[in-house]
């Protein structure tokens, strides 16, 4: 502690506890009941803040000799810290000199001499007193210090001493190293407080205590002989709490680190949430329940595919009676593999497998089995037969296998991407059986498949589910037609003219027809809705209203009427369906073929007859509008007749110049089989032959039948749409 000396008015420091300190000076009042009392008050020129507090020291310093001399007592034991002899002087000193004390005035013009402290509240008030030995006191000194230091050396000793002990830290000094290296919680405690905080702990309303203490001692008569008053006030609070609160920066740093780390954690969470409708939910570590699903389907609610079904009904009965196998040798299978187009019915048939035989049925999606985390995809797979050997027998059907059983790779950049279908492997047919488990698998892309997975032992069977043939398309019909109202429906008009349609395809075309028919107001779905919605299926959906540019319409109508007048005087095309010129789709026209019966094989003639119609509608521009004015509007036909000259050549040995031979396409550089250069001239001179072969033959069916083809165009731009009867009409009409 440091003194000061001053002339006019002394002022008493109250200890180092900020980084300003406070002085405050001491003047004499009159209270009641007392002949002198000391008021401490702060100068103007020191502080901004004002800091007035009496209060009555009374009791503080009114330490009979056997308090004092027990405190004494205590401290000589420890050791010889302090001298005996010198404390019992001091001690002496003060006790004779407190009955005639009446004025303190404090004067630092020496070192203090420290008697004691005293406890009050959550303070400890340090007392000094200043004098030569033998003569009346001069002066006194008070100072408040936070109540942290050890209790048995209180009385005595002053931090400067105490900081001196072999071994031994103040509260100061840990107070100054925590502010030198402050800890997060610390940081955040002072980044997050309601209110300041000093530096024991204490909040401001401690000094309306002190104030009821004044207050209380005011009511009573004072000995000025026996009571010593002295006004002291909480300095450094004011210090503690401008300087050593959190500054308005660090707290804003605090709160900002805060909230990243929150957004972060929440990103992060994120991904492990509950997706809900699907059979996996992500968690960490903790594996997943896997429920089987309540299954009501059975074969009779399965139509156009009867060759598949039949296929399937022996794994129906595995299941209902495997013993009916076991008796004679034979193992049940370890899986079936569905393979066809989209929209052909795999679920639908491994749904009525599980419903036919009655067991449970477990179902998961391919993409399903990988996820963010590397081995999610392994522990998925041995969840799933886990929990389906628990409820053995049952079925699991895995859609879209490609997904999950792909073939394996030796890329360095994925070394765990084979750990899911390594696990599928080995649960399928690895060290453990699993009887009574079988495996369906549905894909639509079989050649991308491990060849692991195809084997015997894991796919023992494979079914394949093609599109529906003229039967098939009329059974699908019949059953989705008896969930809505209609009028009388032509089943074998309408089977012959969906070919090609899925039954996804069909069972969307009725409901669109019953949509229209709602929205039409009708009370039933008649022929016309269902028309209306195959040709939504097959050419788009119709735009409203023509274009408004009269040359891009002409143009259109005798594009579209080059390739009806070609289909219609070629023997070998497809049957005209319907011409239109409104636009649908991408497409501002459209020509509708629909065969009269199913084609399993395709003939050279049949081919090039597509070829002749698809280059119909760019003869047609040639000839009409003259070699400048052809449109980009063929770009589509080029490409379809493109496709077929060229398999024509390289796959369907048609071709008389490079003869009966396929030629793979060239699957780049460095592979061994590239093509020769006279080999690929020769295929893009025979493909070009072709394709010239067959523009020539359009243009001479345009040429000798110009008048039909001009009637056509006209009626087009007049009528918009004109189906199969209605071209007929028009062109044996143009012949008369």
């Amino acid at each position: 502690m440091f003194s000061t000396t001053t002339h006019s008015v002394p002022y008493l420091y109250l200890g180092n506890f900020s980084r300003k300190p406070h002085y405050y000076s001491v003047k004499r009042t009159k209270l009641p009941g007392s002949a002198g009392a000391a008021q401490l008050s702060k100068p103007n020129s020191t502080s901004s803040r004002s800091h007035d507090l009496v209060l009555d020291l009374r009791n503080l310093l009114s330490r009979s000799s056997a308090s004092l001399q027990g405190m004494v007592e205590r401290a000589t034991r420890l050791n010889g810290i302090l001298d005996r002899q010198l404390v019992n002087e001091v001690l002496a000193k003060v006790t004779s000199m407190l009955p005639s004390m009446r004025d303190v005035r404090v004067t630092l013009e020496e070192p203090a001499t420290q008697i004691g402290r005293v406890q009050l509240q959550n303070y400890q008030f340090e007392f000094s007193l200043t004098g030569a030995a033998g003569a009346p006191t001069t002066g006194a000194h008070v100072k408040v210090i936070p109540t942290i230091t050890p209790g048995l050396l209180r009385p005595l000793f002053s931090q400067q001493q105490l900081k001196h002990v072999r071994g031994f830290k103040t509260d100061r000094s840990i107070e100054a190293e925590q502010k030198r290296n402050p800890t997060m919680t610390s940081r955040l405690k002072n980044a997050l407080a309601n209110s300041p905080q000093r530096l024991d702990g204490d909040t401001p309303f401690q000094a309306e205590k002190l104030r009821r203490l004044l207050a209380k001692s005011e009511d009573h008569g004072f000995n000025n002989a026996e009571n010593l008053k002295i006004a002291f006030a909480e300095g450094y609070l004011a210090a503690a709490n401008s300087e050593d609160s959190p500054k308005s920066g660090k707290t804003m740093k605090y709160l900002k680190t805060l909230v990243v780390i929150v957004v972060f954690l929440g990103i992060f969470l994120s991904f492990f949430t509950t997706s809900n409708g699907s059979v996996f939910r992500i968690q960490l570590g903790n594996q997943v329940e896997v429920d089987p699903e309540e299954i009501n389907v059975t074969f009779e609610d399965v139509k156009g595919c009867d060759e598949a079904k039949q296929e399937l009904k022996e794994v129906v009965e595995f299941l209902k009676s495997p013993e009916k196998f076991s008796n004679l040798g034979g193992k049940l299978p370890k899986g079936v593999l569905l393979v066809g187009p989209p929209g052909t019915g795999k679920t639908l048939l491994a749904r009525a497998v599980a419903g036919e035989a009655k067991v449970p049925f477990f179902h998961a999606a391919g993409p399903e089995f990988d996820e963010v985390l590397v081995g999610q995809g392994a522990r998925r797979v041995r969840d799933l037969f886990k929990a389906a050997k628990a409820r053995a027998p049952c079925v699991i059907f895995i859609d879209e296998i490609d997904s999950v059983g792909a073939k394996r790779t030796n890329s360095v950049l994925h070394p765990y991407a084979n750990q899911t279908i390594n696990q599928l492997l080995s649960e399928m047919d690895g060290f453990h059986q699993n009887a009574g488990v079988i495996v369906l698998g549905a894909t639509n892309r079989r050649d991308d498949l491990d060849q692991a997975l195809l084997r015997p032992g894991r796919f023992d069977v494979e079914v394949m589910v093609s599109t529906p043939d003229f039967t098939g398309r009329k059974e699908i019909l019949s059953l989705y037609l008896t969930k809505i109202l209609h009028d009388e429906i032509d089943l074998d008009m309408l089977a012959r003219g969906t070919s090609g349609f899925t039954g996804a395809d069909l069972e969307n075309m009725i409901n669109q027809a019953a949509l229209r028919a709602a929205i039409d107001g009708a009370e039933t779905v008649s022929m016309k809705h269902l028309e209306t919605a195959r040709d939504k299926v097959l050419m788009g959906p119709e735009r409203k209203a023509r274009l408004p540019d009269e040359e891009a319409n002409t143009i259109t109508a005798y594009h579209e009427g080059g390739h009806a007048i070609v289909a219609f005087y070629t023997k070998e095309s497809h049957p005209l369906h319907k011409v239109t010129i409104m636009p649908r789709g991408p497409s501002l026209g459209h020509t509708a073929y629909i065969p009269e019966k199913e084609r399993y094989h395709v003939t050279k003639a049949q081919l090039l007859a597509m070829m002749d119609t698809m280059m119909g509608g760019r003869a047609a521009e040639e000839l009409v509008f003259g070699t400048d004015k052809i449109t980009s509007g063929a770009s589509s036909d080029l490409k379809q007749a493109t496709s077929i000259a060229t398999h024509m050549v390289r796959d369907w040995g048609m071709s008389d110049k490079v003869g009966l031979r396929t030629i793979e396409a060239s699957k780049g550089l460095g592979t061994g089989d590239t093509l020769g250069p006279n080999t690929i001239e020769a295929v893009d001179a025979e493909i070009k032959r072709i394709l010239s072969d067959s523009y020539e033959r359009a243009k001479a069916i345009l040429r000798k039948h110009t008048k039909e083809h001009k009637a056509l165009a006209e009626a087009l731009l007049k009528y918009e749409t004109l189906d199969a009867d209605d071209i007929k009409a028009i062109l044996n009409e143009s012949q008369t």
